[in-house]
């Protein structure tokens, strides 16, 4: 009896201990969150971006030029992506604030004098905490007014940055900082970079073609059914595709409330079922045509891994949070010598 209680107290000691770790390494994140997100940002580019700039490297250019080409044409075509989208949303901007408006107000009419029954007190209280959630999910620092931009302003400039810098030097420091560590600790570091390198870049790539693919087929069915917005909506998708799980079902669910609001009810459950079948088909043959081994993790590991990157940090912490626990998964299936053990075992569907 006493050697168990002190198992289960060595054990009590440890999970607390680590809690602590956990709880105070949160705290001090949070407190530069825009230098930590900023620097992992500018890994998510550099990774992205490295083939490029590899190939130019291997044509004679100079990794600094190399670095400084490949960033500027990838700014050049944000820009005129962002140029040419823009312009059609905001137009939109009006018709779908005036259409979210009224189906909140049909909603809540529906759950006081529908088979639910609540009082109106009850709705209000339901609604405004779903309200302070989503504005804690989204993060405050996207309605802090000037210290959002200038957090944003700073961040990106510090992302695009450190984004240059990897580029050009990141191979020579990451040379020099092996050559301090035993030739096993360097031989697993080495496989360990280009493993999460190449994760981030098949991950940007794949939910790119996967939320461009989602994006092409419901918009298409808005179009048919005449659902107005059908290509802000499309590209709601497209954006919504990058925070697994939630993005798809905030996009999805928007497409058919408006379709409900304009066109009625019948074709708003048409949206709904186009919805639910593509997003099945995405799942049970496109992604693991796309991402193969890389990304088939366990979709409450993947909920639980973008709400919590939600609330510590905003959009931008749901939208890092799956591919970061992917490159930890992949790494870790790649260096263990018990395939048995790793994470990968741990945190597959």
């Amino acid at each position: 009896m006493r050697s168990r209680i002190v198992v289960w107290g060595n054990l009590a000691w440890r999970i607390l201990a680590i809690g602590a770790v956990i709880y105070f390494s949160f705290r001090v994140l949070s407190t530069v969150s825009v230098i930590v997100v900023s620097v992992i940002l500018a890994l998510f580019l550099a990774a992205v971006l490295w083939a490029p700039t590899s190939w130019l490297r291997r044509h004679g250019w100079r990794p600094a030029p190399a670095a400084f080409a490949t960033i500027l044409a990838a700014t050049l075509a944000l820009t005129g992506i962002i140029v040419f989208i823009i312009p059609q949303v905001v137009g939109s901007l009006g018709i779908l604030g005036s259409d979210l408006a009224e189906l909140r107000a049909s909603t809540e009419e529906w759950l006081i004098t529908g088979p639910l029954g609540l009082s109106e007190n009850q709705v209000e209280r339901y609604t405004d905490q779903f309200t302070d959630w989503l504005r804690n999910f989204a993060g405050e620092s996207i309605i802090g007014g000037a210290t959002a931009v200038i957090e944003f302003v700073t961040g990106a400039l510090l992302a695009v940055i450190v984004t240059f810098f990897v580029l050009k030097d990141g191979e020579r420091l990451f040379d020099r900082a092996l050559a301090l560590v035993s030739d096993k600790t360097a031989e697993k570091a080495a496989i360990s970079a280009r493993v999460g390198r190449e994760t981030l870049a098949q991950y940007m790539g794949g939910v790119a073609l996967i939320g461009l693919f989602d994006a092409i087929l419901i918009g298409i069915a808005l179009w048919v059914i005449g659902t107005p917005l059908a290509f802000p909506l499309a590209l709601l998708v497209f954006f919504g595709a990058f925070i697994p799980l939630v993005g798809a079902f905030v996009s999805g669910l928007l497409a058919v409330g408006v379709t409900v609001v304009n066109v009625g009810v019948t074709q708003g459950l048409i949206v709904l079922a186009v919805v639910v079948v593509i997003q099945q088909f995405e799942g049970d043959v496109i992604m693991p045509l796309v991402f193969g081994r890389t990304l088939r993790l366990h979709p409450l590991l993947v909920l639980l891994a973008v709400t919590v990157g939600g609330l510590a940090f905003g959009l931008v912490g749901a939208f890092l949070a799956v591919p970061l626990i992917a490159v930890a998964v992949s790494i870790s299936d790649e260096i263990s010598d018990d395939p048995e053990s790793s994470l990968w075992s741990l945190s597959r569907g």
